[in-house]
Protein backbone atom coordinates (compact mmCIF):
# COMPACT_ATOMS: atom_id res chain seq x y z
CA UNK A 1 0.00 0.00 0.00
CA UNK A 2 1.56 3.47 -0.95
CA UNK A 3 2.10 5.40 2.09
CA UNK A 4 1.18 9.50 1.27
CA UNK A 5 1.82 12.27 3.86
CA UNK A 6 0.47 15.74 3.66
CA UNK A 7 2.46 18.19 4.60
CA UNK A 8 1.96 20.70 7.53
CA UNK A 9 4.52 24.01 7.81
CA UNK A 10 3.82 23.40 11.59
CA UNK A 11 4.33 19.34 11.84
CA UNK A 12 7.55 18.87 9.81
CA UNK A 13 7.77 15.53 12.44
CA UNK A 14 4.90 14.11 10.35
CA UNK A 15 7.77 12.85 7.67
CA UNK A 16 9.22 10.91 10.18
CA UNK A 17 6.90 10.28 13.14
CA UNK A 18 6.65 6.47 13.04
CA UNK A 19 9.55 5.50 10.76
CA UNK A 20 12.33 7.94 8.95
CA UNK A 21 11.83 6.95 5.43
CA UNK A 22 14.67 5.78 2.47
CA UNK A 23 12.71 7.90 -0.47
CA UNK A 24 10.36 10.58 -0.65
CA UNK A 25 8.55 12.44 -2.92
CA UNK A 26 7.91 16.11 -2.33
CA UNK A 27 4.75 17.65 -5.05
CA UNK A 28 2.19 19.88 -5.14
CA UNK A 29 1.72 23.69 -5.59
CA UNK A 30 3.47 24.89 -2.52
CA UNK A 31 6.96 25.04 -3.47
CA UNK A 32 7.89 27.22 -0.48
CA UNK A 33 6.32 23.81 1.76
CA UNK A 34 9.32 21.70 0.23
CA UNK A 35 11.78 24.23 0.83
CA UNK A 36 10.76 23.79 4.21
CA UNK A 37 10.38 20.30 4.48
CA UNK A 38 14.09 19.82 3.07
CA UNK A 39 14.97 21.99 5.54
CA UNK A 40 13.15 19.94 8.29
CA UNK A 41 14.74 16.98 7.25
CA UNK A 42 18.39 18.18 6.94
CA UNK A 43 17.88 19.47 10.26
CA UNK A 44 16.50 15.86 12.07
CA UNK A 45 19.12 14.02 10.16
CA UNK A 46 22.32 15.56 9.75
CA UNK A 47 25.11 16.85 12.16
CA UNK A 48 25.94 20.45 11.16
CA UNK A 49 29.85 19.58 11.13
CA UNK A 50 29.42 16.65 8.86
CA UNK A 51 27.02 18.11 6.11
CA UNK A 52 29.87 18.62 3.73
CA UNK A 53 29.74 14.85 3.33
CA UNK A 54 26.66 13.85 4.34
CA UNK A 55 24.23 16.25 2.46
CA UNK A 56 24.32 16.47 -1.12
CA UNK A 57 21.81 18.33 -3.64
CA UNK A 58 21.57 17.57 -7.45
CA UNK A 59 19.54 17.94 -10.28
CA UNK A 60 18.02 15.38 -12.13
CA UNK A 61 18.28 17.89 -15.41
CA UNK A 62 22.00 18.03 -15.17
CA UNK A 63 22.87 14.74 -13.38
CA UNK A 64 22.92 11.34 -14.46
CA UNK A 65 20.88 8.75 -13.23
CA UNK A 66 23.90 6.52 -12.19
CA UNK A 67 25.47 9.09 -10.68
CA UNK A 68 21.88 10.15 -8.66
CA UNK A 69 21.99 6.70 -7.27
CA UNK A 70 26.13 6.77 -7.07
CA UNK A 71 25.19 9.59 -4.16
CA UNK A 72 22.58 8.15 -2.77
CA UNK A 73 24.50 4.58 -1.88
CA UNK A 74 27.23 6.05 -0.17
CA UNK A 75 27.20 5.47 3.51
CA UNK A 76 26.87 8.86 6.09
CA UNK A 77 30.52 9.92 7.63
CA UNK A 78 29.28 11.37 10.68
CA UNK A 79 25.05 11.63 10.39
CA UNK A 80 22.41 9.18 11.41
CA UNK A 81 21.55 9.23 7.18
CA UNK A 82 22.65 10.34 4.33
CA UNK A 83 20.13 12.97 3.01
CA UNK A 84 20.31 13.51 -1.25
CA UNK A 85 18.27 16.17 -2.46
CA UNK A 86 17.23 15.94 -5.74
CA UNK A 87 15.37 18.81 -7.48
CA UNK A 88 13.92 18.48 -10.96
CA UNK A 89 12.29 15.07 -10.51
CA UNK A 90 9.12 16.45 -12.83
CA UNK A 91 11.64 15.44 -15.85
CA UNK A 92 10.77 11.95 -15.31
CA UNK A 93 7.16 12.38 -16.64
CA UNK A 94 8.66 13.21 -20.06
CA UNK A 95 8.11 10.49 -22.67
CA UNK A 96 11.77 10.46 -23.52
CA UNK A 97 12.78 9.37 -20.13
CA UNK A 98 10.38 6.95 -19.11
CA UNK A 99 13.49 4.07 -19.63
CA UNK A 100 15.40 6.13 -16.71
CA UNK A 101 11.91 6.24 -14.92
CA UNK A 102 11.37 2.70 -14.64
CA UNK A 103 14.82 2.17 -13.78
CA UNK A 104 14.88 4.84 -11.02
CA UNK A 105 11.14 2.50 -9.95
CA UNK A 106 13.13 -0.82 -10.20
CA UNK A 107 16.23 0.76 -8.01
CA UNK A 108 14.14 2.09 -5.51
CA UNK A 109 13.76 -0.85 -3.77
CA UNK A 110 17.45 -1.86 -3.69
CA UNK A 111 17.85 1.19 -1.58
CA UNK A 112 20.01 1.02 1.61
CA UNK A 113 18.51 2.28 4.93
CA UNK A 114 21.45 4.27 5.45
CA UNK A 115 20.15 6.85 3.24
CA UNK A 116 17.02 9.52 2.79
CA UNK A 117 16.93 10.65 -0.92
CA UNK A 118 14.21 13.76 -1.29
CA UNK A 119 13.08 13.57 -4.99
CA UNK A 120 11.40 17.83 -5.52
CA UNK A 121 8.93 18.40 -8.31
CA UNK A 122 8.45 22.01 -8.76
CA UNK A 123 4.96 23.46 -9.11
CA UNK A 124 3.32 23.91 -12.60
CA UNK A 125 0.05 25.20 -12.81
CA UNK A 126 -1.70 21.79 -12.56
CA UNK A 127 0.29 20.49 -10.30
CA UNK A 128 -2.53 19.86 -7.16
CA UNK A 129 -5.20 18.33 -9.67
CA UNK A 130 -2.93 15.23 -10.54
CA UNK A 131 -3.37 12.13 -9.85
CA UNK A 132 -0.23 10.51 -11.20
CA UNK A 133 2.79 12.68 -9.83
CA UNK A 134 5.50 10.98 -11.82
CA UNK A 135 4.80 7.96 -13.42
CA UNK A 136 1.96 5.32 -12.16
CA UNK A 137 5.50 2.27 -12.18
CA UNK A 138 7.58 5.52 -9.77
CA UNK A 139 4.96 6.72 -8.16
CA UNK A 140 4.07 3.47 -7.10
CA UNK A 141 7.54 2.20 -6.36
CA UNK A 142 8.00 5.73 -4.46
CA UNK A 143 4.67 5.01 -2.25
CA UNK A 144 5.90 1.24 -1.26
CA UNK A 145 9.48 2.16 -0.01
CA UNK A 146 8.87 5.90 1.00
CA UNK A 147 6.33 8.01 0.73
CA UNK A 148 4.73 10.66 -1.86
CA UNK A 149 4.18 14.25 0.45
CA UNK A 150 1.91 16.35 -0.78
CA UNK A 151 2.16 19.82 -0.80
CA UNK A 152 -0.49 22.01 -1.52
CA UNK A 153 -1.59 25.53 -0.59
CA UNK A 154 -2.10 25.28 3.41
CA UNK A 155 -5.53 26.38 5.32
CA UNK A 156 -5.91 29.57 6.89
CA UNK A 157 -5.89 27.89 10.24
CA UNK A 158 -2.71 25.99 9.60
CA UNK A 159 -1.30 29.75 7.97
CA UNK A 160 -2.00 31.16 10.98
CA UNK A 161 -0.32 28.18 12.85
CA UNK A 162 2.67 28.72 11.02
CA UNK A 163 3.07 32.56 11.16
CA UNK A 164 1.80 32.67 14.96
CA UNK A 165 4.99 30.35 15.21
CA UNK A 166 7.14 31.94 12.93
CA UNK A 167 6.57 35.46 15.36
CA UNK A 168 7.07 33.02 18.46
CA UNK A 169 10.68 32.59 17.35
CA UNK A 170 10.98 36.45 17.39
CA UNK A 171 9.40 36.39 20.94
CA UNK A 172 6.50 38.00 19.53
CA UNK A 173 2.83 37.37 18.89
CA UNK A 174 -0.55 38.81 16.75
CA UNK A 175 -3.17 39.95 17.65
CA UNK A 176 -6.45 37.92 16.03
CA UNK A 177 -7.37 41.16 14.33
CA UNK A 178 -3.85 41.57 12.75
CA UNK A 179 -3.66 37.81 11.64
CA UNK A 180 -7.09 37.58 10.38
CA UNK A 181 -6.12 41.07 7.91
CA UNK A 182 -2.49 39.76 7.28
CA UNK A 183 -4.32 36.57 5.30
CA UNK A 184 -7.04 38.69 3.82
CA UNK A 185 -4.85 41.71 2.79
CA UNK A 186 -1.64 39.34 1.51
CA UNK A 187 -2.85 35.95 0.15
CA UNK A 188 -2.13 32.41 1.32
CA UNK A 189 1.43 32.19 -0.61
CA UNK A 190 4.17 31.39 1.60
CA UNK A 191 6.95 33.24 0.06
CA UNK A 192 4.68 36.96 0.15
CA UNK A 193 3.24 35.99 3.95
CA UNK A 194 7.02 35.47 4.92
CA UNK A 195 8.42 39.02 3.31
CA UNK A 196 5.35 40.35 5.00
CA UNK A 197 6.17 39.04 8.48
CA UNK A 198 9.61 40.26 8.19
CA UNK A 199 8.90 43.75 7.58
CA UNK A 200 6.16 43.59 10.20
CA UNK A 201 8.92 41.92 12.84
CA UNK A 202 10.78 44.98 11.86
CA UNK A 203 8.26 47.14 11.77
CA UNK A 204 7.39 46.52 15.36
CA UNK A 205 10.33 47.06 16.84
CA UNK A 206 10.82 45.86 20.63
CA UNK A 207 6.78 45.57 20.48
CA UNK A 208 6.03 42.08 21.99
CA UNK A 209 2.57 42.28 20.06
CA UNK A 210 1.74 42.85 16.06
CA UNK A 211 -1.19 44.48 15.62
CA UNK A 212 -3.92 45.50 13.43
CA UNK A 213 -2.97 48.57 13.03
CA UNK A 214 0.84 47.47 11.72
CA UNK A 215 -0.65 44.89 9.04
CA UNK A 216 -2.40 48.33 7.69
CA UNK A 217 0.43 50.08 7.45
CA UNK A 218 2.65 47.42 6.40
CA UNK A 219 0.77 44.65 4.50
CA UNK A 220 0.43 46.76 0.88
CA UNK A 221 -0.98 45.99 -2.38
CA UNK A 222 0.86 48.58 -4.64
CA UNK A 223 3.93 49.82 -5.60
CA UNK A 224 3.20 53.31 -4.59
CA UNK A 225 1.95 51.79 -0.85
CA UNK A 226 5.57 50.15 -0.91
CA UNK A 227 7.53 53.43 -1.74
CA UNK A 228 5.26 55.90 0.65
CA UNK A 229 6.09 53.33 3.33
CA UNK A 230 10.07 52.98 2.19
CA UNK A 231 10.12 56.78 2.36
CA UNK A 232 8.72 56.34 6.06
CA UNK A 233 10.93 53.83 7.50
CA UNK A 234 14.11 56.18 5.97
CA UNK A 235 13.22 59.24 8.17
CA UNK A 236 11.68 57.05 11.03
CA UNK A 237 15.50 55.33 10.73
CA UNK A 238 13.86 51.84 10.60
CA UNK A 239 16.88 50.68 8.15
CA UNK A 240 16.41 47.23 8.05
CA UNK A 241 12.40 47.58 7.61
CA UNK A 242 13.34 50.90 4.88
CA UNK A 243 15.87 48.32 2.79
CA UNK A 244 13.33 45.28 3.01
CA UNK A 245 10.89 47.39 1.46
CA UNK A 246 13.83 48.91 -1.44
CA UNK A 247 13.84 45.35 -2.18
CA UNK A 248 9.92 44.71 -2.67
CA UNK A 249 10.00 47.86 -5.08
CA UNK A 250 13.05 46.13 -6.88
CA UNK A 251 10.45 43.20 -8.06
CA UNK A 252 7.59 45.66 -8.74
CA UNK A 253 10.25 47.78 -11.14
CA UNK A 254 12.98 45.61 -12.70
CA UNK A 255 14.74 48.73 -13.81
CA UNK A 256 16.82 50.42 -11.24
CA UNK A 257 17.34 54.09 -12.58
CA UNK A 258 13.03 53.91 -12.73
CA UNK A 259 12.70 52.87 -8.37
CA UNK A 260 15.58 55.65 -8.06
CA UNK A 261 14.48 58.62 -9.99
CA UNK A 262 10.59 58.01 -7.71
CA UNK A 263 12.54 56.94 -4.44
CA UNK A 264 15.05 60.33 -4.41
CA UNK A 265 12.14 62.50 -5.53
CA UNK A 266 9.74 61.36 -2.65
CA UNK A 267 12.60 61.01 0.30
CA UNK A 268 13.55 64.71 -1.11
CA UNK A 269 10.12 65.89 -0.80
CA UNK A 270 10.02 64.27 3.45
CA UNK A 271 13.30 65.84 4.19
CA UNK A 272 12.25 69.29 2.82
CA UNK A 273 8.80 69.18 5.14
CA UNK A 274 10.62 67.83 7.60
CA UNK A 275 13.24 71.00 7.40
CA UNK A 276 10.16 73.32 7.10
CA UNK A 277 8.46 71.55 10.38
CA UNK A 278 11.83 72.39 12.05
CA UNK A 279 11.67 75.82 11.19
CA UNK A 280 8.25 76.39 12.64
CA UNK A 281 8.43 75.00 15.72
CA UNK A 282 11.81 77.03 15.98
CA UNK A 283 9.41 79.84 15.29
CA UNK A 284 6.91 78.66 18.01
CA UNK A 285 4.42 77.91 16.02
CA UNK A 286 2.75 74.75 16.49
CA UNK A 287 0.91 71.63 14.74
CA UNK A 288 -2.44 73.14 15.09
CA UNK A 289 -1.64 76.16 13.35
CA UNK A 290 0.02 75.11 10.44
CA UNK A 291 -2.88 76.20 8.20
CA UNK A 292 -3.39 79.13 8.87
CA UNK A 293 0.05 80.46 9.32
CA UNK A 294 0.91 84.24 9.96
CA UNK A 295 2.10 85.98 6.78
CA UNK A 296 5.25 86.88 7.62
CA UNK A 297 5.88 82.90 8.69
CA UNK A 298 4.11 81.50 4.91
CA UNK A 299 6.30 83.89 3.06
CA UNK A 300 9.64 82.49 4.44
CA UNK A 301 8.22 78.62 3.02
CA UNK A 302 8.32 77.57 -0.35
CA UNK A 303 6.03 77.53 -2.98
CA UNK A 304 6.03 74.33 -3.69
CA UNK A 305 5.51 71.22 -1.51
CA UNK A 306 4.71 73.67 1.29
CA UNK A 307 4.41 72.12 4.88
CA UNK A 308 0.87 74.18 4.73
CA UNK A 309 -0.74 71.48 2.27
CA UNK A 310 0.17 68.55 4.45
CA UNK A 311 -1.29 70.39 7.24
CA UNK A 312 -3.67 67.38 8.53
CA UNK A 313 0.01 65.21 9.02
CA UNK A 314 1.70 68.24 11.04
CA UNK A 315 1.71 66.55 13.97
CA UNK A 316 3.49 63.48 12.83
CA UNK A 317 6.47 65.86 10.60
CA UNK A 318 6.84 68.00 13.96
CA UNK A 319 7.60 64.85 16.11
CA UNK A 320 9.48 63.78 13.26
CA UNK A 321 11.71 66.77 12.67
CA UNK A 322 12.23 66.80 16.35
CA UNK A 323 14.87 63.70 16.10
CA UNK A 324 16.83 65.41 13.06
CA UNK A 325 19.42 68.04 13.59
CA UNK A 326 19.96 70.86 10.99
CA UNK A 327 23.40 69.40 10.42
CA UNK A 328 21.81 65.83 9.81
CA UNK A 329 18.76 67.20 7.87
CA UNK A 330 21.77 69.23 5.86
CA UNK A 331 23.64 66.14 5.69
CA UNK A 332 20.82 64.16 4.13
CA UNK A 333 19.82 66.86 1.65
CA UNK A 334 23.29 66.46 0.46
CA UNK A 335 23.89 62.70 0.08
CA UNK A 336 20.60 63.19 -1.89
CA UNK A 337 22.17 64.87 -4.45
CA UNK A 338 25.13 62.52 -4.42
CA UNK A 339 23.41 59.85 -4.94
CA UNK A 340 21.06 61.16 -7.62
CA UNK A 341 24.04 62.78 -9.63
CA UNK A 342 25.84 59.29 -9.51
CA UNK A 343 22.45 57.74 -10.87
CA UNK A 344 22.68 59.93 -13.84
CA UNK A 345 26.52 59.15 -14.23
CA UNK A 346 28.19 62.17 -13.09
CA UNK A 347 31.70 61.41 -10.95
CA UNK A 348 31.13 62.14 -7.27
CA UNK A 349 33.22 64.75 -5.66
CA UNK A 350 32.95 65.35 -1.92
CA UNK A 351 32.04 61.70 -0.51
CA UNK A 352 32.07 58.97 -3.06
CA UNK A 353 30.15 57.06 -1.73
CA UNK A 354 27.92 56.24 -4.65
CA UNK A 355 29.16 54.42 -7.76
CA UNK A 356 27.75 53.51 -11.30
CA UNK A 357 25.03 51.13 -9.88
CA UNK A 358 21.74 52.81 -9.01
CA UNK A 359 20.47 49.70 -6.92
CA UNK A 360 23.41 50.10 -4.97
CA UNK A 361 23.35 53.12 -4.29
CA UNK A 362 19.84 53.37 -2.84
CA UNK A 363 21.07 50.23 -0.55
CA UNK A 364 23.89 52.83 0.69
CA UNK A 365 22.17 55.91 0.80
CA UNK A 366 19.46 54.33 2.94
CA UNK A 367 21.74 52.59 5.34
CA UNK A 368 23.57 56.09 5.78
CA UNK A 369 20.41 57.85 6.38
CA UNK A 370 18.35 55.23 8.33
CA UNK A 371 20.77 54.13 10.84
CA UNK A 372 22.34 56.05 13.96
CA UNK A 373 22.08 60.16 13.50
CA UNK A 374 24.89 61.47 11.50
CA UNK A 375 26.07 63.63 13.93
CA UNK A 376 25.56 64.66 17.41
CA UNK A 377 25.48 68.78 16.71
CA UNK A 378 23.07 70.97 17.94
CA UNK A 379 19.41 70.17 16.93
CA UNK A 380 18.47 74.05 17.60
CA UNK A 381 20.72 75.61 14.77
CA UNK A 382 18.20 77.54 12.83
CA UNK A 383 18.96 77.30 8.69
CA UNK A 384 16.64 79.97 8.02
Amino acid sequence: MSREIVYTPSSPQLLWQKQLLPIYLFWGSADKLKEEAIAALKHHLIEPSFAEFDYEVLDAATTSLDAILAAACQAPFGSSRRLVVVHGAEIWREKARSNEADRLAEAISHLPTSCCVALIVAAQNDEDKRKTVLTPRLDKAIGEKGALVSCRSPSADTLKKWLLQKAQKENKTFEPAALELLLTTTGHELHTLEQELAKLLAYSGTRPVITKADVQTLATDTPEDVIFAAVDAVVKRQAELALQLLAELHRYEPKPQAVAAKFLALLARQFRLLWQAKLLIELGISPNQVSHLPEDIAAELPKEASITGMHWKARELFDLAKQWSWHDLAAAMDQLLECDTANKGAAVLDIGLFGADPARNLQILVLSLASTPLSTANPTISKR
